[in-house]
């Protein structure tokens, strides 16, 4: 039977391609394929350049705050890339993000800026304006990672496969036009105005413009150590009203749906059952805690005091007095992580916990809240905490740092008290989202207060710690930016494996102050040089 059905198939397939060839004589002038357009509407690339920008800046695994958590002590995961600083530039960390970032996200932004403006007076001004300041944000964090980077030649194509890598410190200055050019175009007629094709804004430009402007504020700060910036960031804070305020952070928003999966790409990854990516940083969880048990050159600024966010920050998956799965290499009370600075020095620190290890909680990736009754963590929390990239906190922890240097006239203490009630506002905000309990205003007061009052009796540069420190444990989720905190000011005090009180940790290496370049483009690409050495090799405004 089967043998008389082949048969006749190719007949009839050949008198079809007759009458086809009859029918449509003309078919082979066809030059468009439906199924695979050779344009696509700016409308569809901005949402595509937005997912890219989260996920390249993202918590998990493939996102620059997966590896800069490490460079300051939040979350970590066992082996040596993590443990040792020990980054190569061929390493996920490094190849992921640099990828997702020039392959990705700023092929698809010079892509709507040629579309949007290829037609003489149908321009889309406003979707132009919104990828020019993501451009520029995005060329920002790729100096203050990597240092020199490709960008006069970036994203050329086929034109120019060989870019060169350009100075850091000449394509700042590039940035900040960019980013004026973006507010200008903002300001113009546009053909279509971006709604639901913005997942951040939702074409709310008015709040695009006040993230351009914070955007400035927040390089102008970078800047201070190599540059005198007192008169644009004066300018800049002559009216407030036109940087980030508290409803107005940039950020990209996440769902609660699994079919289709839209959840936060950190919670995805660290609440599949079989175990999370990274371990919370002891040292991390000890500043938070109060306590001082294992760091006593750094020490602990806010010995004895508890911090209230310690519930939103960390999962216990242990209930209380519960046996860990293996012998555990730090447990505090139900809290179970590794240490740093141990891999394979510790004996403890190698056996499995996948079920028994804190995991990173309900503030920064959407986790579980800790009510304190202990149990696996898995797809039974929300997932839809937004991923943070610049916010209303950490604009007043900026003013604070700027007014305490000297660089403005403001009140550094009343900035600091400022920047402090807003990140517990927005802890409260995520978890009144989650349907979780807030922190107490009252309880909110005390820890303000606690730490105001070890801020006065400082000193400036125990000030500036206490700055830079709370601003670190107010970053938890993205750690982008405290890692550039760190490397500018030095601040805060990071655990150092060779001068702690342990006999299992050693720290081998020096710290990164750059990422290294990727390999792979580095052999290929003839104008690039050669790979650096990370611990020597300092982003420009880095005069530490």
């Amino acid at each position: 039977m089967k043998k008389i059905i082949i048969k006749y198939i190719y007949p009839i397939a050949m008198v079809l391609a007759l009458l086809m060839l009859i029918g449509c004589e003309d078919w082979l002038d066809i030059n468009e394929d439906p199924n695979n357009p050779t344009s696509v509407p700016v409308s569809q690339l901005l949402t595509s350049v937005e997912v890219d920008l989260a996920g390249s800046m993202g918590s998990s695994i493939g996102g620059l705050s997966g590896y800069t958590s490490n460079c300051v002590h939040q979350m970590f995961q066992r082996g040596n890339t993590h443990q040792f600083y020990d980054l190569q530039g061929t390493d996920f960390e490094v190849n992921t993000p640099w990828n997702i970032m020039y392959s990705r996200l700023l092929t698809g932004a010079r892509q709507i800026i040629t579309l949007g403006t290829e037609n003489e007076g149908n321009e889309d001004w406003h979707y132009i304006g919104i990828v020019q300041i993501m451009k520029a944000y995005t060329f920002s964090v790729l100096v203050d990672i990597w240092g020199d980077v490709p960008f006069e030649e970036a994203n050329q194509g086929a034109e120019l496969r060989m870019p060169s890598y350009d100075s850091g410190q000449n394509i700042y200055p590039e940035l900040f036009q960019l980013i004026d050019d973006g507010i200008a175009n903002l300001q113009k007629t546009s053909r279509l105005s971006p709604g639901t094709d913005d997942i951040i804004y939702q074409g709310d430009l008015d709040k695009w413009t006040k993230f351009a402007k914070t955007l400035k504020l927040k390089m102008y700060n970078q800047l201070r150590l190599v540059q005198d910036v007192s008169a644009e960031v004066g300018a800049l804070l002559g009216d407030e009203s036109q940087l980030i305020g508290p409803d107005d952070d940039f950020e990209f928003p996440y769902g609660a749906s699994i079919a289709p999966m839209n959840r936060n790409p950190g919670y995805q990854q660290e609440y599949t059952p079989g175990g999370s990516y990274f371990y919370i940083n002891p040292y991390f969880y000890e500043i938070l805690m109060g306590q001082n048990s294992f760091f006593p050159v750094e020490g602990n600024p806010y010995e004895g005091i508890v911090d209230p966010r310690v519930p939103y920050y960390f999962y216990n998956q242990l209930a209380p007095g519960q046996d860990a799965e293996n012998p555990t290499a730090y447990r505090n009370g139900d809290f179970v992580s590794v240490y740093m600075f141990s891999y394979n020095i510790d004996p403890n620190e190698g056996f499995d916990q996948a079920s028994s290890q804190t995991v990173a909680g309900l503030y920064p990736l959407g986790g579980r809240y800790d009510d304190g009754n202990g149990g696996i963590a898995s797809f039974n929390g929300a997932g839809d905490t937004p991923q943070r990239m610049l916010t209303y906190f950490s604009r007043l922890y900026t003013q604070a740092e700027l007014a305490l240097t000297g660089v403005t006239s403001q009140d550094a203490s009343q900035l600091l008290e400022d920047a402090i009630q807003a990140s517990y506002d927005k802890v409260n905000e995520v978890a009144s989202m989650a349907g979780a309990p807030t922190i107490k205003q009252t309880v909110i007061d005390d820890y303000i207060t606690d730490v105001m009052d070890l801020y006065d009796a400082s000193d400036v540069d125990g000030k500036l710690r206490h700055i830079m420190t709370q601003k670190w444990i107010a970053s938890y989720g993205f750690a982008v930016d405290a890692y550039t905190d760190y490397r500018r000011t030095g601040y805060p005090l990071l655990h150092n494996g060779n001068t702690d009180n342990l006999d299992i940790t050693v720290q081998t290496r020096d710290y990164p102050v750059s990422f290294p370049w990727k390999s792979t483009d580095l052999a290929v690409n003839q104008n690039a040089p050669t790979q650096k050495n990370i611990t020597l090799f300092k982003v420009f405004w880095d005069a530490n």
